[in-house]
């Protein structure tokens, strides 16, 4: 082991002591996995931020110059970097730690921790305190690094690395920075490791760019996974009363191409033990599972408690997720809370924003709320406002055409001096945010931060322009004892039509102060796509993939495992984000096709857009638009019922078509067809079925895409019927006119 021991006066260290840091992969195999840190010296900023006052002497903060620092209060608060890489699925995983030297620096002082404080407090307002670390001659932490308990995602076993390179006497006041850390993951097949597990054959594709993002050696041999085309399926469980009112929710996601199951609680039991076990069984059967939607409220179906700490009861929903007893989620969870018209203004949101969303370029629109508070002690040591104009840069970088800026004080920028309030937030929402990124204080009702709280969503008047929110804050997900702010924006509605949110997630207690930035900040960063091969669409992929970012960031800590646990999705993690104006598709494809047809091409103009087809409420089969084509393969049709042919991706408008199956003689005419006509079309309030020069119809029926009866008339009589528009839902019907024994099929757009 090669060493070099170097001593510098303070003023010299603080002029070149700054470093920037990578991991790299040396090698990777069953037996033994090299992982390597090294340190790089980078030009430091000499502002006096970088360093506190603490009883007349300047103590160096590394607070305020790193990303992460410990958070034991009364220790040093030294940097520490984390990775993770994948290791055997079984076997008792050991950790050798070997350096190449260091540099030492004398006569430095180094801030402690001021522990790990909630957003209920102003970090400022705490003093410093000095712990039995700053009387003992020994170097913090001691460990050059050190490894977590071995971990479960999905179909690998994992470990996070937690490297140390800064190292502490405060007895004698030197400061230790290992250059080079080198660690060694040896596995020891004869004995029994903690979470070891069975690989199964096949994982969902979304979870494969989720290894690549979070392991450092994903393409190693023990990178095991096998990626299908499926994107995942889902499962929804819901109140017994409220089966009704999904329904139409279940059958819109099985049409473009997510494999549903709706379930009710009848089927499943009372208990968050009965629901956990449910879904592990259903998860087990259906290994492509990524989905998880919860309907009903805390009484109907009830949240999981970690138990308490302090005062605090941790409620979870992130819990039902997780399958293999560690944090790391291997299924993606929402909830829809309220009563049955509640739930019938989150399905409408969701399927309005999906099939038939708003035009104008409101997606393209945020808004950022931030305190002043956090010098220093949140995430890069940024306070709330610095961390909010970061993540503004991104999303305006990305393509995002307004950020507002909305912030305590006067921060100068686009931030208007003084404090924000409802009078500036209120008609920014009302028209139109595509993202709400909220950080500061908060409590059941309200982000305190502009004094925007449920009375305001409630009168707002944003309708079809939904934003996704993410709230760093205390308590705006307490919902179990009371209606919380987060739920508050999924129930809004205005004259009766939705307003509010399309997602909102939230704590159900006292949030930590900085990790849950980091999980903002990543997801930013995915949204506005700053990572190569980690691109995700869905609400749950963005935020729980940053929650998981947040997880190993800070190394698996307690705190970090508290913000997993406690931090809910209000709303549906399989909908599609939208963050750039609404785009058309062009589809085409067969209006007809013989019965014991096994395959169906379909024309996109669209690159990798979901093209599916569904028979009679069932998925057929999916397939990815690639030149221009889709080919869609499933087993020999038996049933003459139409096949319904959507295809979808992020950002473009769907595109909903009817492909008839003829059995026997052709006998089953299409839209383009002369035998009747039907205008206008796409109808609003009304449309006409025309059929003049033919004989009357024995009977004209309007059935939903799920094969629902909406409107029937039987003999009608003249030559044209009216049919009333009012009380359907947009979207596509079928609309049959059955006419000398054939039956004459038109798709139907109702706007």
């Amino acid at each position: 082991m090669k060493l070099s021991n170097i001593t510098l006066l303070a003023a010299m260290f603080g002029a070149t002591f700054s470093f920037g840091q990578e991991f790299s992969l040396v090698s990777s195999s069953e037996e033994l996995i090299s992982v390597n840190h090294e340190l790089t010296e980078i030009a430091l900023d000499m502002s006096p931020s970088a360093f506190t006052t603490i009883e007349s002497e300047n103590y160096r903060d590394f607070s305020k110059t790193h990303e992460i620092v410990g958070l034991t209060a009364g220790e040093p608060a030294l940097p520490f970097y984390t990775e993770s890489v994948i290791v055997s699925h079984e076997g008792q995983v050991n950790l050798i730690v070997s350096h190449e030297g260091y540099t030492e620096y004398t006569d430095v002082l180094v801030a402690p921790s001021k522990g790990n404080l909630k957003r209920n407090v102003n970090p400022s307002d705490f003093a410093h305190s000095f712990g039995e670390v700053y009387s003992t001659d020994a170097f913090f932490p001691g460990d050059l690094a050190t490894i977590t308990e071995p971990f479960v995602l999905r179909n690998t076993r994992g470990v996070t690395i937690i490297v140390n390179p800064y190292q502490y006497n405060p007895a004698t006041k030197t400061l230790r920075v290992y250059k080079n850390i080198q660690a060694k993951l040896e596995t020891n097949f004869d004995e029994t490791g903690i979470n070891e597990i069975e690989l199964k054959a096949e994982n969902s594709a979304t979870f494969s760019e989720v290894y690549a993002n979070m392991y450092l050696n994903t393409n190693s041999p023990l990178g095991r996974y096998t990626p299908r085309d499926e994107e995942g399926e889902m499962l929804i469980i819901s109140a017994n009363s409220y089966m009704d009112e999904m329904e139409p929710f279940a059958d819109w996601k099985t049409q473009k191409g997510i494999k549903t199951t709706l379930v009710p609680k009848a089927d499943v039991g009372t208990s968050d033990t009965d629901i956990k076990n449910y879904i592990s069984d259903f998860y087990d059967d259906n290994p492509d599972l990524v989905f998880v939607l919860l309907v009903g409220d805390h009484g109907q179906l009830p949240c999981h408690t970690y138990g308490t700490t302090g005062w605090e009861e941790l409620w979870s929903d992130s819990y039902y997720g997780q399958m293999t007893g560690d944090y790391y989620p291997e299924l993606f969870v929402g909830r829809f809370s309220g009563n049955s018209s509640d739930i019938d203004i989150m399905v409408e949101r969701t399927l309005e924003y999906e099939k038939t969303p708003a035009e104008g370029y409101w997606m393209t629109r945020a808004i950022g709320l931030a305190s002043n508070e956090g010098d220093g002690y949140g995430d890069d040591g940024e306070p709330d406002w610095e961390h909010a104009r970061i993540n503004r840069a991104k999303l305006l970088d990305y393509g995002y055409t307004e950020v507002h800026e909305f912030y305590d004080g006067s921060q100068g920028g686009d931030d208007a001096p003084g404090n924000p309030g409802p009078a500036i937030i209120n008609p920014t929402v009302d028209e139109g945010i595509g993202l709400f990124n909220y950080t500061g204080h908060g409590d059941e009702w309200t982000c305190i931060t502009g004094n925007y709280s449920t009375t305001e969503i409630n009168n707002a008047e944003n309708n079809g322009k939904y934003p996704f929110v993410i709230s760093v804050a205390c308590n705006n997900g307490t919902f179990t004892s009371g209606t919380c702010i987060s739920e508050t924006w999924m129930r809004a509605k205005n004259e009766g039509t939705p307003t509010g949110a399309i997602a909102a997630c939230g704590s159900t207690i006292l949030m930590a102060w900085a990790a849950p930035m980091q999980t903002q900040d990543e997801m930013t960063d995915i949204i506005a796509e700053s990572y190569a091969g980690n691109r995700k669409a869905t609400l749950g992929g963005i935020f729980y993939n940053s929650q998981m970012s947040m997880l190993e960031d800070y190394g698996g800590s307690e705190t970090a495992r508290e913000v997993m646990q406690t931090w809910v999705m209000f709303g549906d993690p399989s909908t599609v984000f939208r963050n750039q104006e609404t785009i058309s598709m062009t589809v085409s494809h067969v209006y007809n096709v013989p019965i014991a047809t096994a395959s169906v091409n379909i024309n996109c103009d669209v690159e990798d857009a979901t093209v599916a087809i569904v028979q009679e409420g069932v998925l057929l089969g999916t397939a990815k638009a690639m030149g221009g084509v889709a080919t869609i393969s499933f087993p020999a049709l038996t049933s003459d019922q139409p096949l319904l042919v959507t295809a979808t991706k992020q950002n473009f408008k769907p595109y909903q078509g009817v492909i008839t199956v003829e059995n026997g003689p052709a006998s089953v005419t299409n839209e383009g067809q002369v035998e009747i006509s039907v205008y206008p079309n796409p109808a609003n309030d009304n449309f006409t079925v025309n059929w003049e020069g033919n004989d009357a119809p024995t009977s004209i029926e309007l059935k939903d895409l799920s094969g629902k009866l909406v409107y029937t008339s039987n003999q009608p009589n003249g030559i044209s019927e009216t049919i009333l528009t009012d009380d359907l839902a947009p979207g596509v019907y079928l609309l049959n006119v059955a006419m000398n024994g054939t039956n004459n099929i038109t798709k139907l757009v109702i706007q």
